[in-house]
């Protein structure tokens, strides 16, 4: 088998992507997280599919599916791989999106689809599984070490060339048959059977026992069923009907009592509501009453306001006069006297303060007196009259809202505009009141109606009453004399009646159970017939199986005796593969390896052979590497399969890692994965012809 292209539709960082393969070396070069190990995980995934992991496992490193999901595209999750087998080339096409996983194979010859059975590779490619795959040519850095599922593979291959002289005879699936069988034909098993049946049909005599048991039973209480039906008709043939009708009423009588319980309360609460409003009519008529009086005050408020206004105007007026006379009398002073003390001392200045001057200026300085004082005393006549006004201005305001806050206080109000506030609401207690004499006459009528179901409700207990106890009232009291007398009554002619009654119904009852209980044992006696003849055909049987049981033991025995040979055989060829390719990638330091069954590994050194574990972790990668190769030439053929090394030489120094070179050079076709230039250099060195990928470049 040869690799030819691959082609990553969408898996993990890759979008379409293209890569073409050669035979011999490819060496795919890429930096650390330039998706070399994606690749790898690409090829094993076309050829082996790629399970999501489920609970826990779904969130770890190890969930392949998870990790390798498209970056940019998850829904699309897919790729093609090219492979030529033989002559016949084919296309590997593969959905691994667990909502549309799908796997087909083409032959690219004919372009049709290549029909699988069960859908795996190893149907194209017999010996091809993915456990053979991991453990043989996929090769991951420091992960060459196989495990117990190759070794498990190499037992049974060997098994089969030894035993069948053929590979497609599965000896190991022989032998897990013949052990499954002896298994199920051990005595242990089909002596619990035997055990259990016996016991199943210890406990179906058991339960035919118990149904003779019970059908006698059922018949003395089918009988005892008839005589209480006989004696329950006669106890009620004797019973007067029309008594019984009138205390079968009784439940319906006390609900009445209830209703008119009821309506009392309710009469007393249309009462209460009557009152309650009555009391609301008296005091919005009296409103009403007042409505005019309150108008007429209204309108006689609005009147004084009005002359308040007008006399604050006219105060107004008397103040500004007030003030003229105050400026009229400073005006007098200049006018009068200061004219005449002016001229008085111009005249004694001009006659040099003589004495005629001074007669003058005196005689002129007294008539500026009288003049002042004829002024002011015409200017206090005015200012009293202006007093005299003013006083009665006072006294007239002081009327007027004196007025006004009777009216106030009459009305209960404190400020003139609550009384127009108070006209509203007599307003609207003259709407309320209509309305309430509405709601009036709506409740006497309900009082009314209410009175007369009332008194039908009472004259309908009394009645009744009457046909049992003599009360002249009806009462709570006399409600439960009522209910008393028709208990001991109805005790007094039913109390046999019910007493049968019971009876019947306990006898009906035990009959059901027993009917019941024979229902359910009613297949007993086939189940008792089968059980019998299965416990025969099980006792034949463990004779029959004794007989064979000892021909599988015979048979197991026999293989197993042939293990020792069969290894001693065939590990011989595995021994020597291993050996030359160990020897060939160490240069003949170790020539000489052991392998055993379970494929662990001892190295013969200086004569003798020491275990794996105590060499170098670069000799132990080599060995586990040569014993890889030796595995998959074994199982899969020689060349057959691409080999693939994903920085596998990580602990070979340089000598070793040519050596390695050299080896697998040999090979059919070759996929190296390195972040190194260490592989390049050295295949040249060597002249090994190779064919270079490099991920960085598109």
């Amino acid at each position: 088998m040869l690799f030819t292209k691959l082609k990553l539709n969408y898996f993990g960082r890759f979008q379409d992507r293209e890569l073409e393969l050669k035979p011999g070396i490819n060496l795919v070069y890429g930096e650390n997280e330039a998706g070399k190990s994606t690749i790898h995980t690409f090829i094993k995934g076309m050829l082996f599919g790629i399970e999501r992991m489920r609970g826990r496992g779904s969130a770890s490193k190890e969930d392949v599916y998870t990790r390798y999901l498209p970056w940019d595209y998850p829904g699309a999750f897919n790729g093609s791989m090219d492979i030529l087998i033989g002559e016949k080339e084919y296309r590997l096409q593969r959905s691994f999106h667990t909502t549309d996983k799908n796997f087909t194979i083409l032959d690219l010859s004919t372009g049709r689809e290549v029909k699988l059975k069960e859908g795996l590779i190893s149907e194209l490619f017999p010996g091809l599984m993915e456990s053979t795959f991991k453990n043989t040519i996929s090769i991951e850095q420091l992960k060459a070490q196989t495990d117990a599922d190759l070794a498990a593979q190499v037992r049974n291959y060997m098994a089969n060339l030894s035993i069948t002289k053929s590979k497609e005879v599965n000896v190991a699936k022989a032998v897990s048959l013949l052990t499954e069988q002896r298994k199920q034909l051990e005595p242990s098993q089909s002596t619990t059977v035997l055990k259990a049946l016996q016991v199943e049909i210890e406990e179906g005599l058991s339960k035919e026992e118990r149904i003779d048991q019970l059908t006698i039973q059922l018949r003395d209480l089918l009988a005892e069923e008839q005589e209480l039906v006989r004696q329950k008709e006669a106890v009620a043939g004797s019973v007067d009907n029309e008594a019984t009708k009138q205390m079968e009423q009784l439940p319906a009588i006390i609900e009445k009592y209830r209703s008119y319980q009821d309506l009392i309360r309710q009469g007393t609460l249309l009462e209460t509501q009557s009152s309650e409003l009555q009391a609301k009519i008296i005091l919005w008529d009296k409103e009403q009453q007042s409505a005019g009086t309150l108008k007429e005050d209204i309108q006689e408020v609005e009147k004084l306001r009005a002359e308040l206004l007008d006399r604050e105007k006219y105060g107004l007026e008397l103040q500004r006069e007030k003030d003229n006379l105050q400026n009229e009398g400073k005006r007098n002073i200049f006018i009068s006297l200061l004219p005449a003390c002016v001229v008085a001392v111009l005249i004694m200045l001009i006659t040099g303060f003589h004495s005629i001057g001074i007669v003058v200026s005196a005689v002129l300085f007294l008539v500026g007196i009288i003049a002042y004082i004829a002024l002011g005393s015409s200017n206090s006549k005015k200012q009293q009259i202006l007093s005299t006004k003013s006083s009665v201005f006072e006294q007239q305001k002081v009327t007027d809202k004196s007025k006004i806050n009777n009216i106030l206080q009459r009305n209960q109000v404190s400020h003139i505009e609550e009384l127009a506030g108070k006209q509203e609401e007599i307003l609207k207690d003259f709407y309320a009141l209509k309305n309430a004499l509405e709601q009036q006459k709506d409740l006497e009528k309900r009082k009314n109606d209410l009175e007369d179901n009332r008194d039908a409700i009472y004259e309908t207990i009394m009645k009744y009453m009457q046909h049992f106890i003599p009360e002249e009232e009806l009462s709570t009291n006399s409600m439960q004399r009522l209910q008393e007398e028709i208990r001991l009554r109805k005790q007094e002619t039913s109390g046999k009646l019910m007493q049968i009654t019971q009876q019947y119904e306990s006898c009906k009852l035990r009959i059901e159970k027993l009917k019941w209980e024979i229902s359910t044992l009613e297949g007993n006696e086939e189940q008792l017939l089968k059980n019998k003849d299965r416990y025969g055909e099980l006792e034949q049987q463990q004779k029959e199986s004794a007989v064979e049981l000892e021909a599988i033991k015979l048979a197991l025995t026999s293989i197993q005796e042939l293990s020792t040979d069969i290894h001693d055989s065939f590990g011989q060829q595995l021994n020597l593969a291993v050996s030359e390719v160990i020897s060939e990638v160490t240069e003949k330091k170790y020539t000489d390896l052991k392998v055993d069954e379970k494929l662990e590994v001892k190295v013969g050194w200086n004569g003798d052979y020491v275990l794996l574990d105590r060499l170098s972790a670069g000799t132990i990668d080599q060995v586990y590497f040569a014993l890889r190769l030796a595995v998959a030439d074994l199982l899969l053929g020689k060349d057959e399969i691409p080999l693939l090394l994903d920085d596998s030489f990580a602990l070979y120094d340089e000598m070793r890692v040519k050596a390695a070179l050299t080896r697998i050079a040999q090979r059919k076709q070759i996929i190296l994965f390195t972040c190194h230039t260490r592989e390049q250099k050295l295949l040249e060195e060597l002249g090994l012809p190779y064919h270079f990928v490099d991920l960085s470049c598109r």
